[in-house]
């Protein structure tokens, strides 16, 4: 399988972990890709913040159901296992964190974005987008927790978890969902704008970045099990 994941650091301390594959849909070998760029995101002593982002029409398109419905015995449960972990890891990673949606975001690419500290989209294109009722899915435990820390109670939660809805930029605003909705040719300078006002001219410590999500969201992981 070719490589999913393209991994960039700039000189003013900024990550960017681009989506490469198309669709971007998550195979076990993919969140084997995302662990590693993590890992050497973790090990560049200078990186202050995270941007994520994808290419062309697609920031990502979830699970790649076509793959799972090929595997055999444990296989599937453990992949799901896996990717609630990865987005778990993002959820309290030790850095900012921002998900910068170039196009649509559906169910796994959905909650990776809501995963981030933030978000930025596009008003003239891609959807996010959770579809699980309309699959006749429910969501799982750690999932849903993650829904309801992140997606304020009420109307958007009906909207976006109820009856999943195909919300646009402006949309997603309004419900919350995101921080700002700018044309595509300033997204990154606004991913890093939120980033910079977030830090402050002192910055913050890694490691209270990590404690205070960890308490704020009630996750902890043994990352040797990702």
């Amino acid at each position: 399988m070719p490589e999913s994941l393209s991994l960039e650091f700039s000189n003013d301390g900024f990550a960017t972990i681009r989506m490469i594959n198309g669709e971007n849909r998550f195979q076990i070998t993919t969140i084997d890709e995302w662990n590693k760029t993590l890992d050497k995101v973790i090990e560049n002593q200078d990186t202050k913040a995270v941007l994520i982002t994808g290419e062309g029409k697609v920031f990502s398109n979830g699970v790649d159901l076509q793959w799972v419905a090929l595997q055999k015995g444990d296989v599937p449960s453990v992949y799901v296992r896996r990717l609630q972990g990865l987005i778990s890891r993002i959820l309290i990673f030790p850095v900012p964190t921002v998900a910068i949606l170039n196009g649509h975001a559906f169910g796994a690419g959905a909650f990776l974005a809501l995963a981030c500290d933030f978000r930025v989209m596009r008003p003239d294109k891609g959807w996010l987008n959770w579809p699980e009722t309309a699959l006749n899915l429910r969501i799982g435990e750690v999932l849903l927790k993650l829904a309801r820390a992140k997606i304020p109670a009420g109307i958007a939660q009906r909207e976006a978890l109820l009856f999943a809805k195909r919300m646009t930029g402006d949309y997603a605003k309004r419900l919350g969902l995101v921080d700002e909705v700018v044309e595509e040719t300033k997204m990154m300078d606004t991913a890093r704008k939120l980033v910079n006002d977030a830090l402050g001219r002192n910055g913050l410590g890694r490691k209270i970045v990590a404690d205070m999500k960890k308490d704020i969201y009630g996750i902890e992981l043994d990352l040797s099990k990702l």
